[in-house]
């Protein structure tokens, strides 16, 4: 059995469940680890008349181990226009990278979600499109295009 099927998917409302670690390992973010957790202790909630709601436009998970040890985390958004998924931040702890399977698992957990949500595109932003390709991705027709004004 690979190391990958024994971690399940946990839905979390802030991101203390999330070890530093795993961000630090995300390279070319343009954000600090500080920066990170500040976010997202400011977003993953909503407060409405009821009290706080999870927020259906930003979501962020935990693959837990069986010992409920955090072994990596998921990122995504929903766009409510379009009603399309954007993958923003996946890690993995180390030891799970060896074996395979992680893009795979995230493949099959985020078009499980887009069906049972009836949305529609899948997107994910990366640094690393052929990784992604290997595993059923493809370049969107759409490009990511970035300003950046030197100071």
């Amino acid at each position: 059995m690979n190391k990958m099927d024994e971690l399940r998917w946990v839905r979390v409302f802030t991101p203390t469940h999330i070890p530093k670690y795993l961000v630090e390992q995300i390279k070319k973010r343009d954000y600090s680890v500080e920066d990170f957790f500040k976010y997202h202790d400011s977003i993953c909630l909503r407060q409405g008349k009821e009290g706080p709601t999870l927020n259906p436009y930003s979501h962020l998970y935990v693959m837990a181990n069986p010992e409920n040890l955090t072994k990596g985390f998921l990122w995504l958004s929903i766009d409510p226009l379009s009603k399309d998924i954007v993958i923003q931040t996946y890690s993995v702890d180390k030891d799970y990278w060896k074996e395979g399977g992680a893009v795979d698992k995230l493949a099959t957990f985020v078009k499980e979600f887009r069906s049972n949500g009836d949305l529609n595109k899948i997107y994910w932003i990366t640094n690393y499109p052929g990784h992604s390709m290997r595993h059923g991705f493809k370049r969107s027709k759409s490009v990511l295009m970035e300003y950046n004004e030197e100071k």
